[in-house]
């Protein structure tokens, strides 16, 4: 028998993910008292984003395999898109190995040190700017550039304007012909930053699990990181940092997003952000006036819904199946847009992948439609997927308790709107909270360079930039550590892991909660299960006017939501509410509730169901 909740219910119940599938085990934090010490001097260089890839790419060309050189015409040009189709499908999960040339993954890490070797220093805050665009392989206009956007944006975000504090702070500045000043002495007596003496501490040291993630901690996993360190100085994560994130993190999820998505423009740009929740509520308001209105699911994530209301933005909700938002249903609804309700929604906001709340996951033909709907009638796209990684493949597939092998994982992730934006009209938001720790608060969001340059507009005056700890210790965890072999690893065993909670969930509904009483779609990914009530609901017939009709049938139907939902309590099990996510409120149609499979116990799942069971039987038979 398990207890009542010890917690009190709030407005929502969140999905949690184990905290023992986080990547760390222990945060050992070495203190110090203030006390004298030197500051570790970096020598600060000026350079543009296309100045330090030529670089890269001349010290490329003098260091690749000559098999791979041979490969690339002027240099690495074009390397980016003939490397990354056949590494998605490999164990050398890197964007510069090739299984048919015999590169392994073994050989990714000294192989992108040639990289490094014509980069700035990049642990320096003080310096100019850093960009996702100095860590990109392909060469500058090999691939289209986006569209412009600036009729989409709102009045807030066009007067927008960058930190003069935080331009100020820049140790170098260019002259008069564009050449850097670079003083021999330099003493700053503008920005408010910190002295690193006075931060009481003098590093820290992570222990985690292996990328192989077998469970069992790995005493030779030690991700330590101290004042002075060149490769990612302790004292500099601790001081303000630049808006786009850490150069060592950035570097990494730039590489990882050419990996995986491989955006078909070139100006495309990767930046950090203090959790996917904080960037999707700046996103709205670079892009929203108070009036307008935007498009979503029908159901959809409440602290986007809760995002928008206070901004007085209205939702367009847009009918879903098995597959998620039908396209059938947007195109009708763009194409025959009433005028006087409002100026025609220029953007939409969808999960497309284990959706939250139903658990949907579009196929690559409905994304390619929805895709093209959006060029047809110009709308923006906010493409939140926060469980892109968490692939639950069926049990017949490779085995009870096999996870999926790694590049057959790669091949079935299914291709993301960034991947097939070919106008820079998608805002792709990856977290970490599902696949790492929602502790951390730090994710990266990729878009084309004119809205990123605009986003970080907000963060220089908002959030300023991600943690520094935050940033430490992912990067630490996922580019000193695991590589990005080991990552994926990670993210296939993950995947694993939510599969057998998945299955474990379904076989008890399926043990307790017959065909008649509620149905589901089981979910391809994500962590959560979306209940459709069958048993008859309240029919309400009021003869003088239909409107009092339908508004008593959404009272009698919240009434019985709220019912099943309280009794459920009282028997000790905590379900959601499917009215906390729809999108228009007044749309109600049916009794539906959300089951998420990421936090209990796995042996509670049996119990819990039918406890639940039961209280939806009691409240029924009333």
């Amino acid at each position: 028998m398990y207890p009542h909740p010890a917690e009190s219910p709030g407005r929502h119940t969140y999905a949690l993910p184990d905290i023992r599938n986080c990547g760390w085990n222990q945060v050992p934090v070495e203190h110090t008292a203030a006390r004298s010490r030197s500051s570790s001097v970096h020598q600060n260089r000026i350079h543009s984003p296309t100045d330090s890839r030529q670089r890269r790419e001349q010290t490329v060309s003098g260091n690749l395999p000559l098999a791979l050189a041979n490969t690339c015409s002027e240099s690495v040009q074009g390397l980016s898109r003939a490397l990354t189709r056949q590494a998605k499908t490999s164990y050398a999960i890197s964007l510069y190995a090739v299984v048919t040339l015999g590169v392994t993954c073994r050989e990714f890490e000294p192989w992108r040190a040639l990289l490094v070797e014509a980069e700035t220093e990049p642990s320096d805050p003080k310096d100019p700017f850093t960009s996702s665009e100095d860590f990109k392989l392909c060469r500058p206009n090999s691939k289209p550039k986006s569209k412009n956007w600036d009729h989409h944006l709102s009045t807030e975000c066009r007067n927008r304007l960058p930190s003069n504090l935080k331009a100020s702070a820049s140790s170098v500045k260019p002259g008069s012909d564009g050449a850097p000043i670079i003083p021999q002495r330099q003493i700053s007596l503008g920005a408010g930053r910190p002295i690193p003496e006075y931060f009481p501490w003098d590093g820290l040291q992570l222990s985690g699990k292996t990328s192989r993630a077998t469970g069992v901690e790995d005493e030779a996993v030690v991700m330590p990181c101290m004042r002075g360190e060149q490769d990612f100085d302790f004292a500099v994560a601790l001081n303000y940092g630049y808006a786009a994130g850490s150069p060592q993190l950035l570097r990494f999820i730039t590489e990882h997003i050419e990996m995986i998505h491989d955006p078909p423009y070139d100006d495309w740009e990767t930046c950090l952000t203090s959790g996917t929740t904080s960037a999707m509520d700046t996103v709205f308001r670079m892009f929203c006036n108070r009036g307008d209105w935007i498009v979503t699911e029908e159901y959809s994530y409440p602290g986007a819904i809760e995002a928008v209301t206070p901004l007085g933005i209205n939702i367009l909700g847009i009918k879903m199946d098995g597959e998620g938002l039908i396209p059938e249903d947007l195109e009708a609804k763009l194409r025959n847009w009433d005028p006087t309700r409002g100026k025609k929604p220029s953007l939409m906001y969808i999960v497309p992948c284990g959706q939250n709340p139903t658990g949907a996951t579009q196929s690559t033909e409905r994304r390619r439609k929805i895709y093209q709907i959006a060029e047809e009638h110009d709308l923006y796209i906010i493409e939140d997927d926060p469980y892109y990684f968490l692939k639950l493949h069926s049990r017949s597939e490779f085995g009870e308790d096999a996870p999926m092998p790694v590049d057959e994982y790669l091949r079935q992730l299914p291709p993301s709107y960034l991947s097939m934006d070919v106008s820079g009209r998608v805002v792709r938001l990856d977290a970490t909270s599902k696949i790492l720790a929602p502790g951390l608060r730090c994710a990266w969001m990729t878009c084309c360079s004119q809205i990123a340059e605009k986003y970080m507009n907000y963060t220089e005056v908002g959030s300023v930039a991600p943690s520094g700890f935050s940033q430490v210790a992912m990067y630490k965890l996922l580019d000193v550590t695991w590589g990005h072999d080991g990552f994926i690893r990670w993210l296939s065993f993950l995947s694993h892991q939510y599969r057998q909670r998945r299955d474990a969930l379904v076989a008890a509904c399926e043990k307790y909660l017959p065909p008649d009483l509620f149905t589901w779609v089981v979910p391809e990914a994500g962590m959560f299960l979306w209940l459709h009530l069958q048993s008859p609901t309240p029919r309400i017939s009021c003869s003088s006017c239909s409107d009092c009709s339908i508004e008593k049938e959404k009272t009698a139907l919240l009434d019985l939501e709220e019912r099943i939902y309280n009794r459920s309590m009282e028997k000790g099990v905590v379900i959601s509410k499917g009215s906390w996510f729809a999108a228009e409120p007044d749309q109600l149609k049916g009794v539906k509730l959300r089951l998420t499979f990421a936090t209990a116990p796995l042996d509670s799942f049996d119990w819990a169901v039918k406890q639940f069971a039961d209280a939806v039987r009691g409240e029924l038979s009333k």
